[in-house]
């Protein structure tokens, strides 16, 4: 599984059984997420501050509380973490995971378990991403390629 463009991060976490986001909801979210974490040196204009705000405090109540991070990589076709619990190969779930500190919103995108081994006191589980919805599946990329970019320029920055 090495997804040439991908990311590494310590991330809330959990497989999970079902969804109640919808396509359209997940990919609205990550959108967003990509509008506020992104402004650049621009200041934003005081109503879209406020916005934001508020969107934030929507995050937080529609998920009070997160799963435990965990290391992970997430990558275009494939997302690998560790957790304690087994997961039979050809399971198909969600893995739910929140991609940004700022907006805490637990975000559940449709993968399938592809290969789970024992490691280091618990299970090394990677699964494919499942993604059908063209629209969730673009906007999920946009992200997978922006903290990809980050990594890059973060790395470059501390070799100088």
């Amino acid at each position: 599984m090495n997804d040439g463009v991908h990311f590494q991060s310590r991330l809330p976490l959990a497989w999970q059984t079902d969804s109640s986001q919808s396509p359209f909801e997940a990919a609205r979210f990550l959108d967003v997420l990509g509008a506020i974490e992104h402004l650049g040196d621009d200041v934003p204009d005081p109503r879209d501050a406020k916005l934001d705000l508020q969107l934030v405090w929507l995050a937080r109540l529609l998920t009070p509380a997160l799963p435990p991070s965990v290391e992970v990589r997430i990558g275009i076709e494939h997302a690998v973490w560790f957790q304690q619990q087994a997961l039979p190969v050809g399971t198909r779930g969600w893995v739910g995971f929140s991609p940004s500190a700022t907006l805490p919103f637990l975000l559940t995108l449709p993968a399938q378990v592809i290969a789970c081994d024992a490691a280091s006191g618990g299970h090394r589980v990677a699964a494919r991403w499942v993604i059908d919805d063209l629209g969730l599946r673009e906007a999920f990329e946009r992200m997978v390629f922006r903290h990809h970019r980050e990594q890059i320029r973060r790395k470059r920055e501390a070799s100088l």
